[in-house]
């Protein structure tokens, strides 16, 4: 499956990070959904999962409920944007997926892109090096090509 890049501006990014770990306080993941515009490339937006679904947060790990969907999906509605990717953070610097991560795809459609920030988000990530980025091809079964999946740009 060939898909373009997402492009995410570097203050997008920045933000998005900077969320992650103040929710994750160095101590439990946090996550988030990233938007953008219908038939569009660019992550415009991000929506964390804890303003969704105020329990994901409440075990240490991800846990999203999915009543928290019928909030997403009513804003990307009327904000005529679409979930064009999901992030989560990790504990140590191991990025890729764990059991749960596989079998459990956060939106469990082809093309859907996946990250894992390591560290709970706590250090500086400037870039997308060091984070783990993954395709859903369907079937439980994801494939890594970081740098065919996520551009991160300035605009």
């Amino acid at each position: 499956m060939r898909t373009e890049p997402f492009r995410i501006s570097v203050w997008l990014w920045m933000r998005l990070i900077r969320e992650l770990r103040r929710r994750g306080r160095g101590e439990r993941e946090s996550g988030a959904f990233l938007l953008s515009k219908q038939g569009s490339r660019r992550i415009i937006k991000f929506i964390c999962y804890d303003d969704l679904d105020p329990s994901a947060l409440d075990t240490g790990i991800v846990v999203f409920h999915g009543a928290g969907f019928v909030p997403l999906w009513d804003f990307c509605r009327r904000a005529r944007m679409r979930v064009a990717a999901d992030i989560h953070t990790h504990g140590g610097r191991w990025t890729n997926q764990s059991e749960a991560d596989r079998t459990h795809p956060m939106i469990g459609q082809k093309g859907h892109v996946s990250l894992i920030a390591p560290y709970f988000a706590q250090r500086n990530l400037f870039s997308s090096r060091g984070v783990g980025i993954f395709l859903y091809v369907g079937n439980h079964e994801w494939v890594s090509e970081p740098k065919k999946l996520l551009r991160l740009t300035l605009f």
